[in-house]
Protein backbone atom coordinates (compact mmCIF):
# COMPACT_ATOMS: atom_id res chain seq x y z
CA UNK A 1 0.00 0.00 0.00
CA UNK A 2 1.20 3.65 -1.17
CA UNK A 3 0.28 6.64 0.77
CA UNK A 4 0.98 10.10 1.36
CA UNK A 5 3.12 11.00 3.94
CA UNK A 6 4.40 13.56 6.32
CA UNK A 7 7.34 13.80 9.24
CA UNK A 8 6.61 16.03 12.42
CA UNK A 9 8.98 16.44 15.24
CA UNK A 10 9.07 17.93 18.46
CA UNK A 11 12.35 18.34 20.60
CA UNK A 12 16.03 19.70 20.43
CA UNK A 13 16.90 21.59 17.48
CA UNK A 14 19.46 23.67 18.15
CA UNK A 15 22.13 22.34 15.02
CA UNK A 16 19.34 22.16 12.47
CA UNK A 17 18.82 18.22 12.89
CA UNK A 18 15.06 18.58 13.37
CA UNK A 19 14.12 21.83 10.38
CA UNK A 20 17.51 23.87 10.02
CA UNK A 21 15.11 26.67 9.03
CA UNK A 22 12.70 26.71 12.50
CA UNK A 23 15.82 26.43 14.62
CA UNK A 24 13.88 28.76 17.03
CA UNK A 25 13.68 29.01 20.67
CA UNK A 26 16.66 28.91 21.84
CA UNK A 27 17.08 25.80 19.46
CA UNK A 28 13.46 24.18 20.25
CA UNK A 29 10.48 23.09 18.96
CA UNK A 30 7.77 23.10 21.47
CA UNK A 31 5.48 21.11 19.96
CA UNK A 32 5.65 18.52 16.67
CA UNK A 33 5.81 20.46 13.70
CA UNK A 34 5.86 19.12 10.17
CA UNK A 35 9.45 18.60 8.60
CA UNK A 36 8.93 17.14 5.91
CA UNK A 37 6.68 15.60 3.72
CA UNK A 38 6.84 12.42 1.67
CA UNK A 39 5.29 11.49 -1.96
CA UNK A 40 5.11 7.79 -1.73
CA UNK A 41 5.42 5.65 1.65
CA UNK A 42 4.76 2.09 1.12
CA UNK A 43 3.81 0.39 4.33
CA UNK A 44 5.96 -2.11 4.03
CA UNK A 45 9.22 -0.49 3.49
CA UNK A 46 12.12 0.07 5.70
CA UNK A 47 11.79 2.85 8.13
CA UNK A 48 11.77 6.58 7.12
CA UNK A 49 13.31 8.17 10.36
CA UNK A 50 16.30 6.33 9.69
CA UNK A 51 19.11 8.09 12.26
CA UNK A 52 18.02 10.24 15.29
CA UNK A 53 21.05 11.35 17.15
CA UNK A 54 21.83 14.44 19.00
CA UNK A 55 23.18 16.64 16.63
CA UNK A 56 22.25 15.03 13.28
CA UNK A 57 19.16 13.33 11.76
CA UNK A 58 19.12 10.74 8.32
CA UNK A 59 15.58 10.88 6.49
CA UNK A 60 14.56 8.01 4.06
CA UNK A 61 12.15 9.75 1.40
CA UNK A 62 12.23 6.66 -0.42
CA UNK A 63 13.97 8.28 -3.22
CA UNK A 64 17.16 10.12 -1.37
CA UNK A 65 18.57 10.53 2.08
CA UNK A 66 17.98 14.02 3.47
CA UNK A 67 20.83 14.50 6.16
CA UNK A 68 20.72 17.14 8.67
CA UNK A 69 22.52 18.75 11.47
CA UNK A 70 25.57 18.54 12.33
CA UNK A 71 27.67 17.37 9.46
CA UNK A 72 24.58 17.36 6.87
CA UNK A 73 23.47 19.42 4.21
CA UNK A 74 21.07 22.32 4.35
CA UNK A 75 19.31 20.06 3.48
CA UNK A 76 20.11 18.41 0.23
CA UNK A 77 20.60 14.51 -0.76
CA UNK A 78 23.27 12.85 0.44
CA UNK A 79 25.46 12.19 -3.01
CA UNK A 80 27.28 9.08 -3.31
CA UNK A 81 26.24 6.72 -5.38
CA UNK A 82 27.25 3.51 -3.56
CA UNK A 83 24.15 4.14 -1.01
CA UNK A 84 21.82 4.00 -4.18
CA UNK A 85 20.58 0.56 -4.93
CA UNK A 86 20.52 -0.52 -8.77
CA UNK A 87 16.91 0.54 -9.18
CA UNK A 88 17.81 4.28 -8.43
CA UNK A 89 16.33 3.73 -4.44
CA UNK A 90 18.05 4.26 -1.16
CA UNK A 91 20.18 1.01 -0.13
CA UNK A 92 18.75 -1.01 2.94
CA UNK A 93 20.57 -0.82 6.35
CA UNK A 94 21.38 1.53 8.76
CA UNK A 95 23.25 4.92 10.10
CA UNK A 96 25.31 5.24 12.80
CA UNK A 97 27.06 7.83 14.83
CA UNK A 98 27.46 9.23 17.95
CA UNK A 99 27.20 12.92 19.81
CA UNK A 100 29.45 14.42 17.10
CA UNK A 101 27.10 13.70 14.42
CA UNK A 102 26.61 10.86 11.87
CA UNK A 103 29.78 8.77 10.96
CA UNK A 104 29.01 5.64 8.53
CA UNK A 105 26.02 3.35 7.31
CA UNK A 106 26.09 -0.40 6.76
CA UNK A 107 24.72 -2.34 4.00
CA UNK A 108 23.07 -5.04 6.12
CA UNK A 109 22.58 -6.82 3.02
CA UNK A 110 26.31 -6.73 1.63
CA UNK A 111 27.90 -6.13 4.80
CA UNK A 112 29.62 -3.03 3.90
CA UNK A 113 30.67 0.09 5.35
CA UNK A 114 30.39 3.28 4.42
CA UNK A 115 32.07 6.61 6.05
CA UNK A 116 31.10 10.18 6.25
CA UNK A 117 33.63 11.88 4.65
CA UNK A 118 34.93 15.07 6.55
CA UNK A 119 35.82 17.00 3.11
CA UNK A 120 34.61 20.22 4.12
CA UNK A 121 32.36 20.21 0.92
CA UNK A 122 28.68 21.36 1.50
CA UNK A 123 27.01 18.34 0.47
CA UNK A 124 27.49 15.14 2.69
CA UNK A 125 29.15 12.02 0.78
CA UNK A 126 30.26 8.52 1.78
CA UNK A 127 32.97 6.04 0.88
CA UNK A 128 33.06 2.52 1.04
CA UNK A 129 35.92 1.45 4.16
CA UNK A 130 38.18 -0.69 2.35
CA UNK A 131 39.36 -3.63 5.06
CA UNK A 132 43.00 -5.23 4.40
CA UNK A 133 43.36 -8.63 4.01
CA UNK A 134 44.98 -9.00 7.50
CA UNK A 135 42.29 -6.98 8.96
CA UNK A 136 40.09 -8.72 11.39
CA UNK A 137 37.16 -9.17 9.57
CA UNK A 138 38.73 -10.31 6.08
CA UNK A 139 41.12 -12.39 7.61
CA UNK A 140 38.20 -14.45 9.69
CA UNK A 141 35.92 -14.54 6.57
CA UNK A 142 33.39 -12.67 8.98
CA UNK A 143 30.86 -10.08 7.08
CA UNK A 144 28.73 -7.36 9.27
CA UNK A 145 24.88 -7.30 9.53
CA UNK A 146 24.41 -5.13 12.45
CA UNK A 147 26.02 -2.49 13.96
CA UNK A 148 25.58 -0.21 17.62
CA UNK A 149 27.50 2.54 19.05
CA UNK A 150 27.05 2.69 23.15
CA UNK A 151 27.20 6.20 24.86
CA UNK A 152 30.89 4.70 26.03
CA UNK A 153 31.82 4.74 22.58
CA UNK A 154 32.09 0.51 22.77
CA UNK A 155 30.80 -0.67 19.10
CA UNK A 156 29.08 -4.16 18.76
CA UNK A 157 28.70 -6.05 15.64
CA UNK A 158 26.99 -9.36 14.77
CA UNK A 159 28.01 -10.95 11.68
CA UNK A 160 26.72 -13.72 9.49
CA UNK A 161 29.26 -16.36 7.88
CA UNK A 162 29.34 -20.13 9.05
CA UNK A 163 29.79 -18.95 12.25
CA UNK A 164 27.87 -16.29 12.59
CA UNK A 165 29.58 -14.03 16.02
CA UNK A 166 28.68 -10.85 18.56
CA UNK A 167 31.97 -8.82 18.43
CA UNK A 168 32.58 -5.89 20.54
CA UNK A 169 35.11 -3.02 20.30
CA UNK A 170 36.36 -0.37 22.00
CA UNK A 171 35.45 2.06 20.15
CA UNK A 172 34.73 2.74 16.24
CA UNK A 173 38.66 3.70 15.61
CA UNK A 174 39.72 -0.07 16.46
CA UNK A 175 37.10 -1.46 13.99
CA UNK A 176 38.03 0.40 11.41
CA UNK A 177 41.99 -0.26 11.66
CA UNK A 178 41.26 -3.91 11.45
CA UNK A 179 41.84 -4.64 15.27
CA UNK A 180 40.95 -7.77 17.20
CA UNK A 181 37.40 -7.03 19.22
CA UNK A 182 37.93 -6.92 23.02
CA UNK A 183 34.92 -9.91 23.09
CA UNK A 184 33.32 -12.10 20.81
CA UNK A 185 30.48 -14.61 21.67
CA UNK A 186 28.91 -17.49 19.33
CA UNK A 187 25.65 -16.69 17.98
CA UNK A 188 23.84 -19.62 17.24
CA UNK A 189 20.45 -17.82 17.20
CA UNK A 190 20.96 -14.90 15.10
CA UNK A 191 20.71 -11.11 15.34
CA UNK A 192 17.20 -9.80 14.21
CA UNK A 193 18.02 -6.71 15.97
CA UNK A 194 20.70 -4.86 17.65
CA UNK A 195 20.06 -1.83 20.06
CA UNK A 196 23.16 0.26 22.34
CA UNK A 197 22.31 2.10 25.82
CA UNK A 198 24.62 3.94 27.22
CA UNK A 199 26.62 1.04 29.19
CA UNK A 200 24.82 -2.00 27.76
CA UNK A 201 23.73 -4.01 24.57
CA UNK A 202 20.34 -5.28 23.86
CA UNK A 203 19.90 -8.54 21.17
CA UNK A 204 16.77 -9.58 19.47
CA UNK A 205 17.37 -12.95 18.20
CA UNK A 206 16.46 -13.85 14.49
CA UNK A 207 14.87 -17.51 15.49
CA UNK A 208 12.50 -17.83 18.76
CA UNK A 209 12.61 -14.12 19.59
CA UNK A 210 14.94 -14.85 22.03
CA UNK A 211 16.11 -11.83 23.89
CA UNK A 212 19.69 -11.18 25.80
CA UNK A 213 21.68 -8.19 27.29
CA UNK A 214 25.34 -7.85 27.80
CA UNK A 215 27.53 -5.18 28.91
CA UNK A 216 28.90 -2.70 31.94
CA UNK A 217 28.63 -4.71 34.86
CA UNK A 218 28.52 -1.34 36.89
CA UNK A 219 25.18 -0.58 35.96
CA UNK A 220 23.12 -4.12 36.14
CA UNK A 221 20.06 -2.82 35.83
CA UNK A 222 20.95 -1.78 32.03
CA UNK A 223 20.86 -5.42 31.66
CA UNK A 224 17.59 -6.41 32.67
CA UNK A 225 19.16 -9.37 35.01
CA UNK A 226 21.05 -10.31 37.98
CA UNK A 227 24.95 -11.19 36.92
CA UNK A 228 26.56 -14.19 38.52
CA UNK A 229 29.38 -16.38 37.78
CA UNK A 230 27.66 -18.22 34.97
CA UNK A 231 26.33 -15.37 33.66
CA UNK A 232 28.25 -12.42 33.77
CA UNK A 233 27.85 -8.88 32.31
CA UNK A 234 29.64 -9.60 29.87
CA UNK A 235 28.33 -12.29 28.22
CA UNK A 236 25.13 -12.25 26.41
CA UNK A 237 22.23 -14.08 28.27
CA UNK A 238 19.02 -14.32 27.84
CA UNK A 239 16.41 -12.03 30.48
CA UNK A 240 14.97 -14.87 32.51
CA UNK A 241 11.81 -12.27 33.32
CA UNK A 242 11.48 -12.49 29.86
CA UNK A 243 11.65 -16.53 28.93
CA UNK A 244 8.73 -17.65 26.94
CA UNK A 245 7.48 -14.47 25.98
CA UNK A 246 7.45 -13.57 21.97
CA UNK A 247 9.20 -10.19 21.47
CA UNK A 248 8.98 -8.43 18.45
CA UNK A 249 10.45 -5.25 18.68
CA UNK A 250 13.68 -3.85 21.34
CA UNK A 251 14.33 0.06 21.90
CA UNK A 252 17.18 1.60 23.76
CA UNK A 253 17.75 4.76 25.37
CA UNK A 254 20.72 6.14 27.51
CA UNK A 255 19.26 4.69 30.61
CA UNK A 256 16.56 2.42 29.95
CA UNK A 257 15.66 -0.24 27.26
CA UNK A 258 12.57 -1.80 26.50
CA UNK A 259 10.66 -4.23 24.64
CA UNK A 260 7.20 -4.47 23.09
CA UNK A 261 5.82 -8.75 22.98
CA UNK A 262 3.61 -10.09 20.21
CA UNK A 263 0.73 -9.71 22.54
CA UNK A 264 1.44 -6.27 22.36
CA UNK A 265 2.81 -5.54 26.22
CA UNK A 266 5.33 -2.94 27.23
CA UNK A 267 8.25 -4.04 29.18
CA UNK A 268 11.32 -1.73 30.76
CA UNK A 269 14.11 -2.35 32.26
CA UNK A 270 16.86 0.73 33.70
CA UNK A 271 19.25 2.49 35.87
CA UNK A 272 17.60 5.35 37.65
CA UNK A 273 19.52 8.64 37.07
CA UNK A 274 21.06 10.66 39.44
CA UNK A 275 19.73 13.56 37.54
CA UNK A 276 16.75 15.64 39.48
CA UNK A 277 13.89 16.06 36.43
CA UNK A 278 11.03 18.01 37.71
CA UNK A 279 10.02 17.09 41.84
CA UNK A 280 13.87 16.38 42.40
CA UNK A 281 13.86 12.79 40.92
CA UNK A 282 14.80 11.26 37.57
CA UNK A 283 11.78 11.06 35.45
CA UNK A 284 12.15 7.00 35.32
CA UNK A 285 12.39 6.90 38.54
CA UNK A 286 8.50 6.10 39.47
CA UNK A 287 8.67 3.92 36.42
CA UNK A 288 11.44 1.76 37.33
CA UNK A 289 10.96 1.33 41.09
CA UNK A 290 7.21 0.67 41.19
CA UNK A 291 8.57 -2.80 41.89
CA UNK A 292 11.66 -4.85 43.04
CA UNK A 293 11.67 -6.57 39.85
CA UNK A 294 14.87 -6.36 37.38
CA UNK A 295 11.95 -5.94 34.46
CA UNK A 296 8.60 -3.61 34.63
CA UNK A 297 5.55 -4.82 32.75
CA UNK A 298 4.20 -1.28 31.99
CA UNK A 299 0.04 0.19 31.46
CA UNK A 300 -0.61 2.45 29.08
CA UNK A 301 -3.98 4.72 29.90
CA UNK A 302 -5.65 1.81 31.68
CA UNK A 303 -4.37 -1.39 29.57
CA UNK A 304 -3.95 -0.05 26.11
CA UNK A 305 -1.94 -2.57 23.50
CA UNK A 306 1.28 -1.15 22.39
CA UNK A 307 2.18 -1.40 18.54
CA UNK A 308 5.90 0.44 19.26
CA UNK A 309 8.13 2.41 21.28
CA UNK A 310 10.68 4.62 21.33
CA UNK A 311 13.19 6.07 23.84
CA UNK A 312 15.25 9.37 23.86
CA UNK A 313 17.57 10.28 26.88
CA UNK A 314 14.79 11.07 29.62
CA UNK A 315 11.76 10.66 27.37
CA UNK A 316 9.43 7.06 26.09
CA UNK A 317 7.01 7.30 23.68
CA UNK A 318 4.82 4.85 22.51
CA UNK A 319 2.35 4.12 19.97
CA UNK A 320 -0.68 2.09 20.82
CA UNK A 321 -2.52 -0.29 18.77
CA UNK A 322 -5.51 2.26 18.75
CA UNK A 323 -3.14 4.32 16.76
CA UNK A 324 -2.43 7.27 19.84
CA UNK A 325 0.99 8.42 20.83
CA UNK A 326 1.83 8.47 24.35
CA UNK A 327 4.61 10.14 26.17
CA UNK A 328 6.58 9.95 29.55
CA UNK A 329 9.36 11.49 31.18
CA UNK A 330 11.10 14.94 30.52
CA UNK A 331 9.76 17.58 28.31
CA UNK A 332 12.70 19.99 28.75
CA UNK A 333 13.64 20.43 25.54
CA UNK A 334 10.24 19.91 23.83
CA UNK A 335 10.71 16.37 22.98
CA UNK A 336 7.15 15.41 24.24
CA UNK A 337 5.67 18.42 22.19
CA UNK A 338 3.58 19.64 25.17
CA UNK A 339 5.16 23.23 25.16
CA UNK A 340 7.28 25.70 27.31
CA UNK A 341 5.74 25.08 30.92
CA UNK A 342 5.86 21.76 30.91
CA UNK A 343 8.95 20.43 32.21
CA UNK A 344 8.01 16.60 32.68
CA UNK A 345 5.08 14.74 32.87
CA UNK A 346 5.94 13.49 36.99
CA UNK A 347 5.18 10.06 36.70
CA UNK A 348 2.03 10.41 34.61
CA UNK A 349 1.80 8.73 31.07
CA UNK A 350 0.41 12.25 28.65
CA UNK A 351 -1.42 11.97 25.42
CA UNK A 352 1.52 13.89 22.75
CA UNK A 353 -0.79 13.24 19.72
CA UNK A 354 -3.71 12.52 17.85
CA UNK A 355 -4.10 12.25 14.22
CA UNK A 356 -6.72 13.84 11.74
CA UNK A 357 -9.57 11.70 10.47
CA UNK A 358 -7.82 9.79 7.48
CA UNK A 359 -4.81 9.98 8.62
CA UNK A 360 -2.45 7.44 11.38
CA UNK A 361 0.71 7.39 12.68
CA UNK A 362 2.83 4.99 10.45
CA UNK A 363 6.33 5.32 12.74
CA UNK A 364 7.71 6.80 15.83
CA UNK A 365 11.09 7.66 16.30
CA UNK A 366 12.76 9.16 19.40
CA UNK A 367 16.44 11.10 19.45
CA UNK A 368 18.47 11.57 22.79
CA UNK A 369 16.16 14.89 23.31
CA UNK A 370 13.54 14.28 20.66
CA UNK A 371 11.04 12.92 19.26
CA UNK A 372 9.63 12.33 15.12
CA UNK A 373 6.59 10.63 13.99
CA UNK A 374 5.27 9.91 10.35
CA UNK A 375 1.72 10.17 9.82
CA UNK A 376 -0.06 8.55 6.63
CA UNK A 377 -2.72 9.13 4.93
CA UNK A 378 -4.24 8.22 1.23
CA UNK A 379 -4.23 11.70 -0.06
CA UNK A 380 -3.78 12.19 -3.72
CA UNK A 381 -0.88 14.75 -4.95
CA UNK A 382 1.38 16.81 -3.00
CA UNK A 383 0.48 19.12 -0.58
CA UNK A 384 1.91 22.48 0.68
CA UNK A 385 5.04 22.34 3.29
CA UNK A 386 4.27 23.34 6.77
CA UNK A 387 6.16 26.05 7.97
CA UNK A 388 4.57 26.68 11.75
CA UNK A 389 4.30 24.50 14.88
CA UNK A 390 1.35 22.82 15.78
CA UNK A 391 -0.57 22.53 19.38
CA UNK A 392 -2.08 19.75 20.26
CA UNK A 393 -3.96 19.36 23.52
CA UNK A 394 -2.74 16.77 26.57
CA UNK A 395 -4.27 14.09 28.68
CA UNK A 396 -2.99 12.83 31.80
CA UNK A 397 -3.43 9.11 32.89
CA UNK A 398 -2.71 8.41 36.26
Amino acid sequence: MVSYGKILATGFNLHGQLEPGLANDHGNLQHFTQIQTIDHVNSVQDRVIKCALWSATVIDTGILFLHRGISGTHPDHIHFDGLIDLDGRPKRGAFFGDVSGVRGFLDDEAGDLYLLQDDGKKDASFLRHCFQANDFLPRTGKKMSRIAVAGNMQVCISTSCKNPAICVFSNLQSLLQGSDPVETHSSHNGVKSLVASSTTFTILGQQQSLLETFGDARYPALLGRTPSIHSPASLPTMISALDGIDIAKIAAGSWLNAAVSREKDLYVWGHVTKQPIGNNHSCFDKILNSTGEDVHLVDIADGQDVQDVALGDEHLVVLTKSGELWGYGSNEFGQLGLGHNVKSTQGQWVKMYVADAGEKIQEISAGPLSTFIVVCSHARGRRKRSETSSGYSSELAE
